[in-house]
């Protein structure tokens, strides 16, 4: 991978573009919070489940997700009528799991989002028909590329929830929409850069989920940080051999990093679940949370082989073949790192 160019910083503010969030979990939340920074700024907000609506009218919290953050209801329209809350509104955030996306997009007619723009906060692919969010819209809804962007990290919720800095990546093959989504997105600890290089914005977004399972899986069968490390590194290697040549290799790497070593990463805690034996789907139901790693590493079993993405098919073939964990961890130790 080729050395970064310079970012793209946005300084414009843009006004008078009414915003919908779609979803209502803990990234939904934490980019409701950033939007919100803007204290002229309204914003409509669909989530599904009414017990989260009324929550947030009576609080101003998200009774499930990121509790502590005390959002401004008084600048929030929450509903749970998607079809009030997309004709509303100009531009739709999509924070749902990529596995509910479809069945979500899907509760409208397609036509109920002509002229919208959308933003792709969804940190997979859509993996009924393996495709990536932007190439989903475009097969599915009347919506060109250039309505289309996508948000990558490094991103914890947990983190944007205090305030710390955060770098966020919007890519889009629309310069203006990536420069319209990062001026939105800006605030005093959100620093944004804009790219045209979507697909491997995705692409990365898919397989870093992957690659934090299987860390998670090392770290709960107790090998330790030093191998951690040596498995993040030779996934990195991997990784790139899916991208076409990239600008981005450095915001990459570091959304790999942070999602294959924090402690806040679904995907890493997903891995060290299973370690110890627990069904993912019981994780899920325990945590109240989705990995998308677990989606994820299917949708990468289709599309790459083998010999080119060892370490994502030991992580598929545990998750889904009931292959021994340990058994896998240690044939990439002998034969892989």
């Amino acid at each position: 991978m080729r050395p970064p160019a310079a970012a793209g910083r946005v300084w414009k503010r843009i006004e008078h573009r009414m915003i919908a969030m779609i979803g209502g979990g803990s990234w939904a939340t934490a980019i409701v919070k950033i939007l919100l920074e803007d204290k002229s700024r309204r914003l409509n907000w669909w989530v599904r489940s009414e017990e989260v609506r009324d929550g947030l009218a009576a609080t101003s919290h998200n009774p499930h997700h990121l509790t502590s953050v005390a959002l401004d209801a008084k600048r929030l329209h929450v509903s749970s009528d998607l079809a009030e809350v997309v004709a509303a509104s100009d531009i739709l955030v999509l924070a749902v799991p990529s596995v509910y996306l479809a069945e979500t997009l899907a509760l409208l007619p397609s036509d109920a989002y002509r002229g919208k723009r959308f933003v792709s906060a969804i940190k997979g692919f859509v993996p009924q028909q393996r495709q990536s969010v932007s190439k989903f819209l475009e097969a599915t809804l009347p919506v060109g590329a250039d309505s289309i962007s996508v948000v990558s990290g490094p991103s914890h919720a947990e983190e944007v929830a205090e305030g710390k800095a955060t770098f966020l990546t919007v890519a889009s093959h629309n310069r203006q929409l990536a420069d319209e989504v990062a001026s939105l997105l800006c605030c005093k600890y959100i620093h944004t850069s804009v790219s045209d290089e979507v697909d491997s914005l995705e692409l990365c977004g898919l397989a870093k989920n992957v690659y934090a399972v299987a860390a998670g899986l090392a770290a709960g069968l107790g090998y330790g940080d030093n191998l951690v490390a040596v498995l993040t590194t030779a996934a990195a290697h991997e990784l790139q051999s899916l991208l076409p040549e990239t600008s981005l290799a450095f915001r990459l790497l570091g959304d790999l990093i942070v999602t294959c070593f924090s402690r806040h990463s679904r995907n890493r805690a997903l891995g060290e679940a299973v370690a110890h034996r627990q069904r993912p789907a019981d994780h899920f139901r325990n945590t109240g949370m989705v990995a998308e790693g677990y989606y994820s590493a299917a949708v990468m079993h289709h599309m790459s082989t083998p010999c080119t993405t060892p370490i994502a098919e030991a992580v598929y073939s545990i998750l889904y073949e009931d292959a021994d964990p340990r058994k896998s961890i240690d044939y990439l130790i002998d034969n892989v790192l």
